[in-house]
């Protein structure tokens, strides 16, 4: 019976370390990409599950994504702080000897808060632009979605 709740524990512990890691790494890329700039004179790419929304908008409507979510305040460069003290409370709940449950939850929590956050800024971003489409441009927006599903995010570009 120990052993059984030993493995339920591991892979308690698995899972929560693999969301964690999946987490770090979806708050990162959408950070990254807001304040990245896109590169040398590309346009700002925001990669989340609304990636392909964003890249098939035109430039002003992806701008505008992009712009509402710096005053949205989603990613802000407290909260990198924040994810980085939250990873080492992480780490070093592994580390120790006796395994705290709670801190390791809480700090999981307040990562997985960060994320949600981030994720309906976007949500709100992406549908204010396409809400303000009349139908002919939704139908172009739809068009361009449709093309960018099918091949996927272009090369980024680098200028000489």
């Amino acid at each position: 019976m120990a052993e059984k709740q030993k493995k339920k524990g591991r892979l308690q512990r698995g899972l929560l370390i693999a969301s964690l890691a999946l987490n770090l790494l979806v708050v990162g890329v959408v950070a990254g990409a807001v304040f990245n700039g896109g590169g040398p004179g590309g346009p700002q790419r925001i990669d989340l599950t609304v990636g392909p929304l964003t890249r098939a908008m035109d430039g002003e409507r992806r701008d505008a994504v992009r712009d509402a979510l710096r005053e949205s305040g989603a990613f802000q460069r407290r909260d990198r702080s924040a994810i980085r003290e939250d990873m080492q409370v992480l780490l070093a709940t592994l580390r120790a000897d006796v395994f705290d449950e709670a801190a390791f939850r809480e700090a999981l929590s307040r990562q997985r808060a960060r994320l949600q956050s981030g994720q309906s800024a976007v949500l709100e971003a992406v549908t204010a632009q396409i809400e303000d489409m009349g139908p002919e441009e939704r139908a172009a927006f739809a068009d361009r979605l449709e093309a960018q599903a099918r091949r996927g995010p272009a090369a980024r570009r680098q200028s000489d």
